[in-house]
């Protein structure tokens, strides 16, 4: 992950927000890339403990794609020191400036295309960027690049809440990165196909109640999961979210431990889906 330009700046400015109890904001695009993103994030800060933390998804017709000034000044307004971009926020110039104005540090995490020279935020984080090896990973995987940089570096300084996260943990993240990495459409060559193949492999055994509940619901057989499943079954009803209500309700879905919420997510999104 060390490969990436800015990482280090990056993980320094998030250990600093996390050891003096910064308020943190994930900004994070509505669809099947972003969403997917921001759960396995929201994940690593559920296992360190840290809860001063939200989760802002723009709304696809209230706001439309981007980082916007609106929502970046809200969530000043709540207290956030520190915001986290997932896949959104290499073009965001002026967004980046008046987070500055407002005294908000900006981690950007991306990997669209870049057209000039990146915003002034802490780090911008993409792929495309030399000397990153390969430029093609979706926006999920640029995250999932930060969290495991953040757990090599909270072992290296003895963080407290680190010594209870067994080694490669962060592999259970892995099934985000691989709905992401397939929905979003990205070649499927090199780092990509490793990281789809060892998250659909997480994918088939993961724990999370709001993918059990999609699988019972859409009659998948969990452990036999392919990237057909994701492609055709999975990801549009996550995107539906975003599509026809708010996006919300899949981050919730990815997220949640109560299986009974999930049934009702599920629902909720099955119906959306059948709408749109």
């Amino acid at each position: 992950p060390f490969l990436l330009l800015g990482m280090d700046r990056a993980g320094s400015r998030i250990m600093a927000a996390i050891a003096s109890g910064e308020r943190i904001a994930i900004y994070a695009d509505f669809d099947c890339d972003g969403i997917p993103g921001a759960a396995l994030f929201s994940d690593f800060f559920r296992k360190i403990a840290y809860s001063n933390v939200e989760v802002y998804l723009p709304h696809r017709d209230r706001e439309g794609y981007g980082f916007h000034t609106a929502a970046i000044a809200a969530l000043a307004s709540r207290g956030a020191t520190l915001i986290i971009t997932i896949d959104v926020g290499t073009t965001a110039f002026d967004a980046v400036h008046f987070a500055k104005g407002k005294g908000v540090d900006v981690i950007v995490t991306d990997h669209h295309e870049i057209m000039r020279a990146p915003p002034e935020a802490v780090a911008v984080l993409n792929p495309k960027l030399s000397p990153y090896p390969f430029p093609h990973l979706c926006g999920a995987a640029v995250a999932f690049k930060l969290v495991q940089a953040l757990l090599i570096e909270g072992r290296r300084r003895g963080m407290e809440a680190w010594g209870k996260i067994s080694d490669g943990w962060e592999k259970w993240l892995l099934d985000m990165v691989a709905i992401a990495t397939i929905a979003d459409m990205v070649p499927l060559v090199g780092e990509n196909r490793v990281l789809a193949h060892w998250g659909l492999a997480v994918l088939r055994k993961s724990p999370r109640p709001g993918i059990r509940a999609l699988c019972k619901k859409l009659r998948l057989v969990q452990r036999e999961l392919t990237e057909d499943d994701i492609g055709f079954s999975i990801a549009p009803r996550i995107n539906a979210a975003s599509r026809m209500d708010e996006p919300d309700l899949a981050f919730r879905l990815l997220t949640t431990d109560d299986p009974a919420e999930a049934d009702t997510l599920v629902a909720q999104l099955e119906k959306l889906n059948a709408s749109r």
